[in-house]
């Protein structure tokens, strides 16, 4: 039967479309381009970020997120993707092409970068409920 005639809300991916948006995505970010820096003219990565290489492609910045979630295949082309615009802001912070409050913000909301680690709950959520007990307890303890 197929779809409505004029549906735009049809899939228009299939998986070797995708597959080649990944391939193709993978080899650009590998693009290099010379920058003015405070400390001369350097070398380095074009692309830093997944939107970047999206909106060369004219796209938005999920897409891949999406295919990697639609073809589950594609899983290991993702996190190649990621892996490498993730060295390439952490290169390019070193040489100072990225200023490091930026490329700090971008490693810590792309890349699950953190300065912090729990090591008192182990990851269990913490109970902010004390009874008169506990309260005693603390204060038995001073």
């Amino acid at each position: 039967m197929g779809a409505p005639k004029d549906n735009n809300n049809a899939e228009v991916w299939t998986v070797d479309e995708a597959r080649d948006l990944f391939i193709k995505a993978k080899s650009i970010s590998k693009d290099i381009t010379t920058y003015n820096t405070s400390n001369g003219l350097v070398d380095g990565y074009k692309y830093h970020y997944i939107g970047e290489v999206a909106a060369e492609f004219d796209s938005y910045s999920d897409v891949f997120k999406y295919l990697k979630s639609k073809f589950s295949e594609l899983m290991p082309l993702y996190n190649s993707l990621k892996t490498r615009l993730e060295a390439n802001c952490f290169s390019d912070s070193k040489k100072g092409i990225i200023k490091e409050a930026t490329a700090i913000m971008n490693l810590k909301s792309n890349y699950g970068w953190t300065d912090r680690v729990d090591n008192t709950t182990q990851g269990a959520p913490i109970n902010p409920t004390l009874t008169k007990e506990d309260i005693s307890n603390i204060i038995d303890k001073l």
